[in-house]
Order: structure tokens, then C-alpha cells, then sequence
């Protein structure tokens, strides 16, 4: 990890009990590829450890990891950015207790889970983030309206970000920043707000 998010002591504590209990779950439920198991730290911590400096220097903000799976960024962003409290939304029912274990187990008491498909929600978050969990296009339809007016995106998102931004052009105007990810040799951290006067409606059909 760079200077931005080197943990402390008890925070690299909490991350090596965190590894622990990805390799055991993993061996019953799919939280990650099992052929990354072996590079844990490089492969998944340090990729979503990238959205921390962006976070880190913010007061206290509501954020919602969405499709949070193995906790991949939620928890990694709660333990290193702990001032912020983490709704993760993952409506499959074993990750959903895999990610309940594992908030109790490192006492990350800035975490709820939610196990309800993502929108039946209804509160508004300051910021979203999502890793591998679906299209731009999808993520920003099923979202828009619980992100707070003032609030953002920050995605981690493969190469395709060129060809999933311009699917999203007739229906979202947006403002896109983005960084090449440290980790994946092709990916990004994408920084993205809406500029629009009112959410897209639920229910908008996906492309």
C-alpha cells in the first residue's frame, strides 16, 4: 500500500482477520475467484485500498457499497476510512451473513448490512461505490436516486469505462474524473457526479 493507506497496527490487524475469514468462506461461497486467493493482499486489498485517499481527507459521509459481495471495497474503506458509516447492499443471502460475520468478528461498528435488492432502498448517500458488480449503465439506473445532491460515484471499473460511459450518455449527464488503477493493469478509479435536476425514475429499463 502507499503512504495514502498505510494502516496502522490495529487496522492491519483487522485486515489480516479479514483475509482469514475471505479463505475460509470462500471455500463454501464464490466472495472472490479462487485463483486470486493467493495474492489476496495485491489482488483485492490494495485494488480497493485505491479509494481511500479519495475518502480519507472527507468528514463523516454516508456511503453505500453496492453488490458489496465479499466486502470488496465496503469493508476494506471501513477499516481504513473508519470516520464514515458503510451501508454494504448484497441481496445474496450467504454473502449477505458472510459480511454480517465479518463486521462483528473486526467490530466495525460504522457497518450495516443490508441483504434488500438495492433499490428498495430509500435513504440518500453521500457517496457510492461499487467494485465488479455490474455495468455503469445499470449500476447509475438501480442508484441514482438514493445518491444525495451534493454526492458522487467512486466506482473501480475494468477497461471497458470507455465503451460503458458512452451507454450511458442519452440518459445520465455526467462529470467523470478517473485515476489508472495502481493494481489492474487496465482498470480505473472513476470519480463520477450527475449533473441532472431530478433521479432517473426506478424502473427505467436497462439497456
Amino acid at each position: 500500500m502507499n503512504s495514502h493507506t498505510t494502516p496502522t497496527p490495529a487496522q492491519k490487524k483487522q485486515l489480516d482477520s479479514y483475509i482469514q475469514l475471505l479463505r475460509q468462506w470462500n471455500t463454501t461461497i464464490n466472495l472472490v475467484a479462487p485463483g486470486t486467493l493467493a495474492d489476496v493482499e495485491q489482488r483485492h486489498i490494495q485494488d480497493c485500498a485505491q479509494l481511500v485517499p479519495h475518502v480519507a481527507h472527507l468528514p463523516a459521509q454516508k456511503i453505500l457499497d453496492v453488490g458489496s459481495g465479499g466486502g470488496l471495497p465496503g469493508l476494506i474503506l471501513a477499516i481504513l476510512a473508519p470516520q464514515h458509516t458503510y451501508t454494504l447492499s448484497e441481496r445474496d443471502q450467504r454473502k449477505s451473513a458472510f459480511l454480517r460475520t465479518a463486521a462483528h468478528q473486526l467490530q466495525l461498528t460504522n457497518v450495516t448490512i443490508s441483504a434488500a435488492d438495492v433499490k428498495t432502498l430509500t435513504e440518500q448517500y453521500d457517496i457510492i461505490t461499487a467494485r465488479a458488480f455490474s455495468s455503469l449503465l445499470n449500476i447509475l439506473q438501480d442508484t441514482s436516486p438514493l445518491l444525495a445532491p451534493a454526492g458522487h460515484y467512486l466506482l473501480l471499473k475494468g477497461q471497458a469505462i470507455d465503451e460503458e460511459l458512452r451507454a450511458c450518455e442519452t440518459k445520465f449527464h455526467l462529470t467523470t474524473e478517473r485515476w489508472p488503477s495502481i493494481v489492474a493493469g487496465n482498470g480505473w478509479v472513476v470519480r463520477l457526479k450527475l449533473n441532472v435536476s431530478a433521479p432517473v425514475p426506478r424502473g427505467t429499463p436497462h439497456l
